[in-house]
């Protein structure tokens, strides 16, 4: 794994970056910190922390290949290792509870495609893989709906949530997914 960041507290998430992965300034880790931190105590965990996996498309896809057999790099995974069982009280402040791996380079090109920072699309994505830890899924368009009410609320009680962007051609398609071409 990469390197430990900031806020090794537990319960919170921590971020760590893959070899060659861009770190982010260090004012926008701790924005991320603090939004970790904000949907943890919303929907808690226990005391295990959340590992924040800041990487590139290629160990997504590699991740996405291995654990769901989908052999195509995507934006963000989260994997649960409690499977919502509290954490054992001998372990609480050690133990990872669950990880979140988010393709920076995917992150950048949603980002262009919503004109929203990459910041800002980065906490997106990482509400979305918390939430997930959380027991949301989005299988079904009223869970769809209920997870995205649930990340546009949490973002904006952290300040995240980027204005509404206008529908154009290029952002019509749903998660501002480019048209292949």
């Amino acid at each position: 794994r990469g390197r430990r960041r900031r806020g090794e507290r537990a319960g919170m998430l921590k971020i760590h970056y893959s070899p060659g992965t861009r770190e982010l300034p260090d004012s926008e880790e701790q924005r991320l910190s603090d939004l970790g931190q904000t949907v943890l105590e919303a929907h808690p965990r226990g005391r295990g922390q959340v590992l924040l996996v800041l990487t590139d498309d290629s160990h997504l896809r590699s991740l996405n290949t291995s654990h769901r057999g989908v052999d195509r790099p995507t934006d963000v995974l989260s994997f649960d290792y409690l499977d919502g069982a509290p954490p054992p009280r001998a372990m609480e402040t050690e133990l990872v509870s669950g990880e979140i791996y988010i393709s920076c380079g995917r992150a950048q090109e949603q980002a262009g495609d919503q004109r929203v920072s990459l910041l800002e699309e980065i906490a997106r994505l990482t509400v979305h893989g918390l939430l997930h830890l959380a027991g949301f899924e989005h299988d079904t368009p009223e869970n769809l709906q209920a997870m995205e009410t649930e990340t546009d609320a949490l973002l904006r009680t952290v300040g995240l949530l980027p204005p509404a962007v206008p529908i154009t051609p290029e952002t019509a398609l749903a998660g501002g997914v480019r048209r292949e071409e």
